[in-house]
Protein backbone atom coordinates (compact mmCIF):
# COMPACT_ATOMS: atom_id res chain seq x y z
CA UNK A 1 0.00 0.00 0.00
CA UNK A 2 0.85 3.39 -0.56
CA UNK A 3 1.00 6.99 0.65
CA UNK A 4 -1.80 8.46 -1.26
CA UNK A 5 -2.16 12.35 -0.87
CA UNK A 6 -5.62 14.43 -0.58
CA UNK A 7 -6.33 16.17 -3.10
CA UNK A 8 -8.43 18.55 -0.91
CA UNK A 9 -5.27 20.41 0.25
CA UNK A 10 -3.57 20.20 -3.18
CA UNK A 11 -6.02 21.55 -4.98
CA UNK A 12 -7.59 24.29 -2.07
CA UNK A 13 -7.31 27.74 -2.71
CA UNK A 14 -8.13 31.00 -0.93
CA UNK A 15 -11.06 33.24 -1.63
CA UNK A 16 -11.19 36.52 -0.24
CA UNK A 17 -13.04 35.35 2.84
CA UNK A 18 -10.49 32.90 4.34
CA UNK A 19 -8.63 35.81 4.20
CA UNK A 20 -10.63 38.25 5.89
CA UNK A 21 -11.25 35.43 9.01
CA UNK A 22 -7.77 34.91 9.57
CA UNK A 23 -6.88 38.56 9.45
CA UNK A 24 -9.82 38.46 12.11
CA UNK A 25 -8.35 35.78 14.17
CA UNK A 26 -4.72 37.55 14.09
CA UNK A 27 -6.43 40.90 15.29
CA UNK A 28 -8.31 39.22 17.87
CA UNK A 29 -5.14 37.36 19.04
CA UNK A 30 -3.21 40.70 18.98
CA UNK A 31 -5.78 42.19 20.91
CA UNK A 32 -6.04 40.21 23.60
CA UNK A 33 -2.25 39.59 23.94
CA UNK A 34 -1.79 43.39 24.54
CA UNK A 35 -4.34 43.49 27.31
CA UNK A 36 -3.15 43.93 30.41
CA UNK A 37 -3.13 41.13 32.93
CA UNK A 38 -4.19 40.92 36.13
CA UNK A 39 -0.53 41.59 37.83
CA UNK A 40 -0.38 45.16 36.30
CA UNK A 41 -3.35 46.42 37.56
CA UNK A 42 -2.75 44.68 41.48
CA UNK A 43 -0.29 45.22 44.11
CA UNK A 44 2.47 42.91 44.15
CA UNK A 45 2.70 40.61 47.63
CA UNK A 46 5.18 43.09 50.06
CA UNK A 47 8.92 42.23 49.91
CA UNK A 48 9.13 40.74 53.31
CA UNK A 49 10.44 37.36 54.87
CA UNK A 50 6.68 35.95 55.06
CA UNK A 51 5.90 36.73 51.74
CA UNK A 52 9.13 35.99 49.98
CA UNK A 53 8.86 32.44 51.79
CA UNK A 54 5.51 31.85 50.03
CA UNK A 55 5.45 28.64 47.70
CA UNK A 56 1.68 28.16 47.54
CA UNK A 57 -1.37 30.08 47.54
CA UNK A 58 -2.74 27.76 49.98
CA UNK A 59 -0.59 29.83 52.61
CA UNK A 60 -1.51 32.86 51.85
CA UNK A 61 -5.02 32.11 53.81
CA UNK A 62 -3.10 31.18 56.54
CA UNK A 63 -3.01 35.22 57.48
CA UNK A 64 -5.57 36.74 54.91
CA UNK A 65 -8.44 34.07 56.24
CA UNK A 66 -10.88 36.26 57.43
CA UNK A 67 -10.09 35.26 61.34
CA UNK A 68 -5.86 35.68 60.60
CA UNK A 69 -3.80 38.09 61.35
CA UNK A 70 -4.54 40.13 58.19
CA UNK A 71 -8.09 39.47 56.27
CA UNK A 72 -9.08 40.15 53.01
CA UNK A 73 -11.38 43.57 52.62
CA UNK A 74 -14.88 42.92 52.03
CA UNK A 75 -14.48 43.94 48.62
CA UNK A 76 -11.47 41.71 47.57
CA UNK A 77 -12.81 38.61 45.26
CA UNK A 78 -13.13 35.53 47.12
CA UNK A 79 -10.65 33.59 45.14
CA UNK A 80 -8.00 30.99 45.82
CA UNK A 81 -5.07 31.76 43.34
CA UNK A 82 -3.49 34.99 44.38
CA UNK A 83 -0.24 34.33 42.34
CA UNK A 84 -2.36 35.11 38.89
CA UNK A 85 -3.22 38.52 40.41
CA UNK A 86 -0.14 39.40 42.84
CA UNK A 87 3.13 39.36 41.47
CA UNK A 88 5.81 37.89 44.61
CA UNK A 89 8.79 39.78 45.58
CA UNK A 90 7.18 42.86 44.54
CA UNK A 91 8.60 43.10 41.48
Amino acid sequence: MGVRSCGFFLNFKFQKSDYIAIGLALAVIIVLMLLPSPKDNNPPAPPDSKHRALKIEKDCVVCHAPQGERPLSAKHPKRQDCFRCHRMGGA
